[in-house]
């Protein structure tokens, strides 16, 4: 049985969904496959890896989460059919997907977390307005009515959003086509991969913590730890779904009106802040970098690290070394 295959260049096609959420429904899909190369990329094809960027219709290309989370699905269950095959059934193993997107305001709850209060939804729901000054095309201010989704990762409530770039692979963590992951070290992998990102294209110091998945940026003593990427996966018979969101230029000041992690605690990690790109380059005087960049060729930077990682074990960890020593829970 064979996955649906990705076309030998990139292409746009269109899919629709009735989605909730500002310009939902349509998407295009900008998908560069394992013997193509990105056009704005200026880098080598991928070769085992197929990446999928979606972009809404809309002038912000902004997709609803709602729509992000159908192709996952689909994409899975094709996974999840291949691996329910008799050996002599399955002809041709699946290559590993990324699927990447900056959606519409939605903030997405874990599937332990308590249902809501009315009050909490009216908060969560509250008109936010979004402004994206400093990437290479300007998004104007807007406003939205956040959406609010249950998904079956681990952990507590965080938001996504304009200004966010989410990372979804979709992968056998079994496959025969690169080595076995284990839940530690494919968290590992996609920690190190976002790492790089920052490192590579806007100098960002980055490290990991022992307890709580994700990538922080250092502060002086004394001053609250700053996440600048949020992990949360989930895996079913060892295919993963979920992954890393990386704070570009979202929003992460001010109140509620316009910064939406003023809203709640993120994570549930009392006394600790949420950072982005922007903030952290503002800092240095130097924000006008992430006029260099898009969402889009961002995405295209970390699949193609990511891709390292796939195929050089060695590769999944920022270090060149898995550190076995550091725990990551099982989100």
């Amino acid at each position: 049985m064979r996955l649906k295959a990705a076309q030998p260049a990139a292409v746009l096609s269109t899919l629709f969904h009735p989605g909730a959420g500002a310009h939902a429904g349509r998407v295009s899909v900008r998908r560069w496959a394992s013997n193509s190369a990105a056009p704005t990329s200026g880098l080598p094809p991928l070769t085992l890896l197929t990446h999928q960027h979606l972009t809404g219709s809309g002038p912000d290309a902004f997709v609803s989460y709602d729509t992000a989370d159908t192709v996952q699905e689909d994409l899975r269950a094709q996974f999840l059919k291949w691996k329910s095959l008799s050996d002599d059934q399955q002809t041709d193993t699946p290559r590993p997907y990324l699927l990447s997107f900056e959606t519409t305001p939605t903030l997405t709850l874990g599937r332990r977390q308590p249902v809501l209060t009315s009050a909490q939804t009216a908060r969560f729901q509250a008109p936010l307005s979004i402004a994206l000054p400093y990437r290479r095309d300007p998004v104007p201010e807007q406003s939205f009515n956040p959406d609010v989704r249950q998904t079956s990762r681990g952990g507590l409530t965080t938001y996504h959003g304009p200004g966010q770039l989410v990372l979804w692979p979709v992968l056998d963590m079994h496959s025969p086509l690169y080595a076995r992951y284990s839940v530690m070290s494919y968290a590992a992998h996609l920690e190190a991969t976002t790492r790089r990102l920052l490192a590579d294209l806007f100098g960002l110091e980055t490290h990991t913590t022992r307890d709580e998945p994700g990538v922080w940026v250092p502060t002086p003593a004394g001053q609250p730890e700053r996440k600048i990427a949020a992990m949360g996966v989930h895996h079913r018979r060892h295919i993963t779904a979920l992954g890393i969101a990386v704070n570009i230029d979202i929003s992460v000041e001010g109140p509620e009106s316009v910064n939406p992690w003023a809203r709640f605690v993120p994570c549930g990690l009392d006394g600790k802040l949420v950072t982005s790109v922007a903030a952290e380059l503002n800092e240095r005087g130097d924000v006008t970098r992430l006029r260099d960049w898009d969402i889009a060729f961002l995405a295209d930077r970390w699949a193609r690290l990511f891709e390292e990682g796939l195929m050089d074990e060695g590769k999944r960890d920022v270090d060149g070394v898995l550190n076995a020593g550091l725990r990551r829970a099982a989100v």
